[in-house]
């Protein structure tokens, strides 16, 4: 936790404590003289950009309860200041607490307004702290401070009177459902003399007029009292005030419980009464703040200032870590670099301590890596008769008259050679000018018609049906008849006899090229 300086002001004397690691390192006791300021300047000495907090222990205090609308944003800053003029319209101090809501139908809200009526009882204080150039945080009343004591002492009374004798005098402060309702300081001395649980009584039955006065509690509705006894003198005036009040629920929480239940050590209780309320003001400033603007001003560049350096560390601290990150990983693929390094030169070791042993090769290296890159262009450039046999083999499934005597095949830039003039013109376009014919395949297929009874012309149909059939197949460029079993050509001269023609009716013989596409 942030360091804090805490001031407690009271017409007899000053507390100054320094807060540090959540506790109370330091307290002094400075009185409302010349001495007493001096001890108070010089213990503000060695502190510098510390913020101050600074609480009210005097009777010049006022406290009002009302309910206004419930709005919203500056409507309600508005009326919020119009009525803290209207009650204190020269009083330098004043703050307005939101408490809660009202159950009504309007439902609205409840304000605690608060004012220190005499600003002078801090004014020299406050100057020497603006001299020292510390920010001032807020000023607070002690008994809204003291709303604290009600969860530390874990008090769950609905009427409750917190007691405890302070240096100005005894403070006696009421909480009705745990919410501050009132207090009253006595300035008397009758706390000092021998009869002090008469005081005592006296004190709380006055506060029980008041409040029955005020409608704040009923003389009949149970009432307890807590005294905070922190020098163990106040256990014969509990039982003096519970004898006299029998209505009374009276609890004294000596030294050693205060210290456990608060936390605070009990060398510290036994400097000053206000250190309890020091303690608890370090640990939560209330919302009751009185200091106007200009007075936390300088707080509120403590605040920006801290603000920035909280976001320039945050930012340093990612930076730092990105860095980390990074040189990790830097570090991290050096390893790995070097690691593999080491790998290859094991592996490098290995395969020459395993070629040692090899016997002569009969090429170098180089040639034998040319020549696998030779057979690797050959085998992806390679093509065997497969596919040209598959589209035969199809397009015989029709024609079962036709039987396949010969097969011829080849893969190069020119064409299979066919042995003969072609009856049918090819489909194959020719290659362009000064470029480098493609590799294509070729085929050449000799076969006959079986049976033949002499029927030429059915023979040719069946012959030239294969050999469309061939050639609208997706792959194939063209297909050209070489030979057909009768020379149709009108152009040539008839010659023979007839007795040659019945010697061959018995078979019908023809051959067809068939040329496949260059990516077939």
């Amino acid at each position: 936790m942030a360091d804090k300086l805490l001031i407690c002001v009271s017409a007899q004397q000053t507390s100054a404590a320094h807060w540090h690691g959540g506790r109370i390192a330091d307290c002094r006791v400075c009185g409302n003289d010349d001495a007493g300021l001096a001890a108070f300047r010089q213990f503000l000495a060695p502190f510098s950009n510390v913020p101050v907090y600074i609480m009210v222990d005097a009777v010049e205090e006022d406290y009002r309860f009302e309910t206004l609308p419930h709005v919203f944003g500056s409507d309600r800053a508005h009326m919020v200041g119009r009525k803290l003029k209207q009650h204190y319209r020269n009083a330098p101090f004043v703050a307005a607490w939101l408490q809660g809501r009202d159950s009504g139908k309007r439902r609205d809200d409840r304000y605690l307004f608060s004012a220190l009526t005499n600003p002078d009882i801090v004014a020299s204080w406050l100057l020497m702290v603006a001299d020292g150039g510390l920010p001032v945080a807020g000023v607070y009343l002690l008994p809204i401070v003291s709303t604290a004591l009600l969860d530390k002492l874990q008090v769950k009374a609905a009427n409750l009177l917190i007691v405890a004798q302070h240096s100005a005098g005894l403070r006696l402060t009421f909480f009705h459902n745990r919410q501050f309702r009132l207090s009253r300081l006595t300035r008397s001395e009758g706390a000092r003399t021998d009869d002090r649980a008469r005081f005592f009584a006296d004190e709380i039955s006055n506060t029980r007029l008041y409040l029955h006065a005020v409608r704040g509690a009923t003389l009949d509705e149970p009432l307890t009292v807590l005294l905070l006894d922190r020098n163990d003198e106040l256990a014969e005036s509990v039982q003096i005030i519970a004898r006299d009040n029998p209505s009374l629920n009276c609890v004294r929480l000596g030294r050693e419980e205060l210290a456990a239940r608060l936390g605070i050590a009990e060398q510290q209780l036994a400097l000053s009464p206000d250190v309890i309320y020091l303690h608890l003001l370090g640990l939560r400033a209330p919302e009751s703040n009185l200091a106007s603007a200009a007075v936390t001003v300088g707080f509120r560049r403590y605040q920006a200032r801290r603000a920035i350096y909280a976001a320039t560390s945050a930012v340093a601290m990612i930076a730092l870590a990105w860095g980390g990150f990074n040189a990790y990983r830097i570090m991290d693929a050096n390893s790995q670099t070097a690691e593999a390094a080491r790998q290859a030169a094991l592996q490098q070791a290995l395969y020459q301590e395993a070629t040692r042993q090899f016997p002569a090769a009969p090429a170098s290296a180089e040639h034998l890596k040319k020549a696998v890159e030779i057979a690797q262009k050959l085998k992806e450039t390679a093509r065997t008769p497969e596919m040209m046999m598959g589209i035969i083999s199809k397009a015989l499934e029709a024609s079962p008259a036709i039987v396949i005597r010969e097969f011829g095949w080849k893969y190069g830039p020119d064409e299979i050679d066919s042995g003969g003039t072609s009856a049918r013109a090819a489909v194959t376009p020719a290659p362009a000018v000064g470029a480098a014919p493609p590799r294509k395949q070729s085929g050449l297929i000799e076969g006959e018609i079986r049976p033949f009874r002499g029927d030429y012309r059915g023979a040719i149909d069946t012959i030239n049906a294969f050999a469309d059939r061939l050639a609208h197949d997706p792959m194939v460029a063209g297909v050209r008849v070489i030979k057909l079993p009768l020379n149709v050509n009108p152009t040539l001269a008839l010659s023979g006899n007839t007795l040659d023609s019945r010697e061959q009716s018995g078979t019908a013989d023809f051959k067809l090229l068939i040329v496949m596409k260059p990516k077939a």
